[in-house]
């Protein structure tokens, strides 16, 4: 392991010469997947020059004593190996790097960081519940600053592999909070065997009901205008609907009834595969729709509209802030 994270320690201060200082990228070690995202900061608002991720399911491998297994903490790093190269031309300076839910709270997450972040040539940021929180809004209220939503109070709803999101707020939050629930998570939980059913089903949204009690009252009482959803899960859910509105993707309750039959008709997760859904989301789509169900029900939620804004785009506006 040392031989190859001192080549890569070496690449990297190499092509570290040629860096362009324009160049900034927002990476997030979340616990399905690992996302880059780079941008050319010559143009107001920025230019995304470019995207990258792949599925980690980082929290597939966290035990009961919540330690990663070295099978984990390998995908990461074997992850971060193909990842790398995309970094070639951006400063150490500008590589803005976060974790969140898993790396959060694995007792050995150092394992994983130690190398990580000589691979990357950076510091990685854990983030707390409440700060991905935040950065999230910020990602939202940044993509939807056009629209007709800009000024309107906002609940942002974010499902993650490891924890969900709940923001209120209007141009910054004014109530947040982290659930320890998600996609990966709910996956190993309630579905045995990997198997698809009703009954699989029911008990996932009851649990994400349960989650988020206490704090739905907070919720419910407070006047927001709009929901709006954010992460590759409310992504993968909103394409499968197909309504857009106001030039913005959308959910009602009639198309999450229409979206469960589609699940239902798969007898295993491995076998989820929806045209136009991404196949590495499959797998992980029928424990996001019972957390986004749960969340619908219990915050008597209708509507919710997707941004494509999220915990990379807060990052950056973070970063690039005068």
């Amino acid at each position: 392991m040392f031989d190859t994270l001192q080549y890569y320690y070496y690449w990297i201060t190499y092509f570290d010469l040629h860096t362009l200082n324009y160049l900034v990228a927002a990476i997030d070690l979340g616990s399905n997947s690992f996302h880059v995202t780079l941008v050319d900061t010559r143009y107001t608002p920025w230019r995304v020059v470019s995207r990258a991720g792949e599925k980690v399911q980082l929290a597939a491998g966290l035990d009961d004593q919540g330690c990663l297994s070295q099978e984990a903490i390998g995908r990461g790093l074997d992850c971060l190996r193909r990842l790398v190269p995309k970094l070639a031309k951006i400063s150490p300076n500008n590589r803005h790097i976060v974790a969140t839910n898993t790396l959060r709270v694995a007792q050995n997450s150092a394992e994983f960081i130690v190398d990580a972040e000589l691979m990357l040539g950076a510091p990685i940021r854990v983030l707390t519940g409440e700060e991905e929180a935040s950065l999230i809004f910020s990602g939202v209220v940044g993509e939807v600053a056009d629209t007709s939503y800009r000024n309107s109070k906002k609940l942002v709803v974010d499902i993650g592999g490891g924890s969900t999101e709940l923001i209120l707020g209007q141009h910054t939050p004014k109530r947040l909070q982290s659930f320890s629930m998600g996609c990966v998570a709910f996956s190993s939980q309630f579905f045995p065997q990997r198997k698809i059913d009703q009954s699989y089903i029911k008990n996932a949204v009851e649990a994400a009901q349960h989650t988020i009690a206490t704090a739905a009252p907070n919720y419910l009482n407070d006047g927001w205008q709009v929901c709006i959803g954010s992460s590759g899960t409310i992504k993968a859910l909103a394409a499968l609907s197909g309504l857009v509105e106001d030039g913005m993707p959308y959910l009602n309750l009639a198309s999450m009834a229409k979206i469960e039959q589609q699940i239902l008709a798969f007898g295993y997760l491995d076998d989820v595969a929806v045209e136009g859904l991404r196949p590495d989301r499959g797998e992980v789509l029928p424990a996001g729709y019972a957390i986004l169900k749960g969340i619908m029900s219990s915050l008597n939620l209708d509507h919710i509209y997707f941004s494509t804004g999220a915990l990379r785009e807060g990052v950056l506006l973070r970063a690039l802030q005068p």
